[in-house]
C-alpha cells in the first residue's frame, strides 16, 4: 500500500510484536505519540502492549525505513477488535494513509471473524473521532481522567 504525503512516500507494513522491536523504533514510536496524542509512554509500558503479529499490527515506513505512522490493535475477544494505538506523523496525514490502515484492520479483523472495532479517544481530538464516525463507530461511554489533558471516549462500530 503506498500513497504520496507532501512528495512523501510511505509503506504500509506488518509490524513486530512490540517486545522484539529495536530500541531506536520504541524511541521513534514514543515520540509519535507524544507529538499525535501530547501522551508520554515509559518504554516499558510501549514495549509491553498486548499487540500480537497480525494484520491489525501496522507500521508506516517512509522510503528511509523511519516510522512514521502505526496502527496497533488487539483481538479483545472472539468478536470485538480494539484499537490501541493509531497514530501518524503530521506530515503524512491527510494523504489516505489512516483510510488505508483503517481498511487493512477491517479486512483482517473480518478474516478472523471479529465483528466490532472498539477504541478510546481523546475528547478534543475532533479530526479523529469524524473518522471514526464516518467508518461507523459512535461515542459509548466517557472516560473521565483517562487522558491527561482531558475526557476520552470509548468509540465503538460494527465492521
Amino acid at each position: 500500500m503506498q500513497s504520496e504525503s507532501k512528495n512523501k512516500v510511505a509503506n504500509w507494513h506488518l509490524g513486530m510484536i512490540p517486545r522484539f522491536l529495536p530500541e531506536h523504533s520504541i524511541e521513534t514510536i514514543k515520540q509519535l505519540f507524544l507529538d499525535q496524542t501530547g501522551e508520554r509512554y515509559a518504554t516499558e509500558s510501549v514495549r509491553t502492549l498486548p499487540i500480537p503479529e497480525w494484520g491489525g499490527n501496522l507500521v508506516l515506513l517512509d522510503s528511509n525505513k523511519m516510522i512514521r505512522g502505526l496502527l496497533w490493535a488487539n483481538k479483545f475477544s472472539s468478536k470485538r477488535v480494539r484499537v490501541v494505538a493509531f497514530a501518524i506523523d503530521s506530515d503524512f496525514k491527510g494523504s489516505g494513509y489512516g483510510s488505508q490502515a483503517w481498511e487493512s484492520l477491517v479486512r483482517a479483523a473480518r478474516q478472523d471473524g471479529h465483528q466490532e472495532i472498539q477504541l478510546e479517544v481523546r475528547g478534543d481530538n475532533e479530526f479523529a473521532i469524524e473518522f471514526y464516525k464516518r467508518r461507523g463507530l459512535e461515542i459509548i461511554s466517557v472516560l473521565d481522567g483517562y487522558y491527561n489533558a482531558g475526557i476520552g471516549y470509548v468509540m465503538r462500530g460494527q465492521i
